[in-house]
């Protein structure tokens, strides 16, 4: 039975997504999206009439927003700072394992390999970083962080787990990851320890 066409444009991003994260920008093909996805060309054509690279905004749009809901989520799931810096370690972690480290994350892949080629992917990395930045800032400051330092302590965080997480696809091990977790705990402010 055919799927809905409503669900078309849904694939067809997950396709782009899927193939992104695992290969980069400049090696994922617009045909590999089609085939991956089981959309018809024409229906990828009149939906992303900018191509791959609109295609690939939209997976920014969707990682971002994804990204923001999870830093968020498991901020209001955890009592003290501590616990919830370790619980994104362990849910990126569970992530690599999971995909025999074949993913990582997906910002980073495109940010390495198209910006700042592309005006429109860089926009949307940036724009990426910046919504990620403020969720863990904001996670930061309901700890007891004073804004200048949460801003401060999110863009450490932020650095140290893309980081983290190209050296564990690297060494195909959380080790890194697991690394760096202490040291940032040890950066969070005191009143978020209780």
């Amino acid at each position: 039975m055919p799927r809905p066409k409503s669900d078309t444009r849904a694939r067809i991003i997950s396709s782009a997504r899927t193939l992104l994260r695992r290969h980069g920008y400049h090696a994922t093909g617009l045909a590999q999206i089609i085939a991956h996805s089981g959309a018809p060309r024409g229906s990828v054509y009149f939906l992303f009439p900018g191509g791959k690279e609109q295609l690939a905004v939209a997976a920014v749009a969707e990682w971002t927003t994804e990204f923001d809901r999870l830093v968020r989520e498991l901020r209001a799931s955890h009592d003290n700072a501590r616990a919830w810096v370790q619980s994104m370690a362990d849910h990126f972690a569970a992530e690599l394992r999971a995909s025999d480290f074949i993913e990582g994350l997906p910002i980073t892949a495109l940010t390495l390999d198209s910006v700042p080629m592309s005006a429109s992917l860089t926009t949307a990395c940036r724009n990426a970083y910046d919504v990620w930045t403020l969720a863990l800032t904001d996670g930061l400051t309901e700890s007891g962080a004073d804004q200048e330092r949460a801003e401060t302590l999110a863009k450490l965080m932020m650095a140290s787990l893309e980081g983290a997480m190209i050296l564990c696809r690297t060494y195909q091990s959380t080790a890194p990851l697991e690394h760096i977790v202490p040291f940032i705990l040890d950066q969070l402010p005191a009143e978020s320890v209780v």
